[in-house]
């Protein structure tokens, strides 16, 4: 294992994720791209104009913290989670580089953001994901997500391509 996993601190650090979050969109749309309207509507009722521009905000201390995956000098991998207004968290914009893919590098990452959440004092995390990314999903379920009913409210032409799933941190 040649990487390193860290908290992003800085605007440069910042900067970094958000290209991770525009490769990732650009990736949901080639999976996406029959229904190519979908990923349109997900991401912008997400606003994720103003998250890119908020990053820090959204997914940094106090509401959430974000962890980055470097490769030599090369920023692979990223995601996030952050406080929802229940009191649990959700983790958000888990992304590995395509090259960087197949080597448990995102599950790697995912066991962070859950360490992470639960050293916080997080009792459930949350997440949402499209459902044909079919990869993803078995990866969360490996981690010990359970599919749940949708805790976010989302158009309802949208909620047949979204899978919801949450995970008890506590023991």
């Amino acid at each position: 294992m040649s990487e390193l996993i860290f908290l992003a601190r800085t605007a440069s650090d910042y900067d970094s994720f958000a290209v991770l979050v525009r490769e990732y969109v650009e990736w949901c749309r080639t999976r996406y791209e029959h229904d190519a309207w979908f990923v349109e509507k997900v991401f912008g009722y997400q606003d994720l104009d103003g998250e890119l521009q908020n990053l820090a905000t959204a997914y940094g201390p106090p509401n959430g913290k974000t962890l980055l995956v470097r490769n030599g000098e090369q920023v692979c991998g990223g995601g996030a989670f952050h406080r929802l207004p229940d009191g649990t968290c959700e983790m958000k914009r888990l992304y590995v580089s395509d090259r960087f893919k197949g080597q448990g590098i995102g599950y790697r990452l995912a066991e962070a953001l859950i360490a992470a959440a639960r050293a916080d004092g997080f009792s459930l995390m949350r997440l949402d994901t499209g459902n044909l990314l079919r990869e993803a999903t078995a990866m969360y379920r490996k981690l010990g997500f359970k599919e749940c009913a949708p805790y976010l409210e989302y158009p309802e032409k949208l909620l047949p391509y979204l899978v919801f799933m949450e995970l008890q941190l506590t023991r």
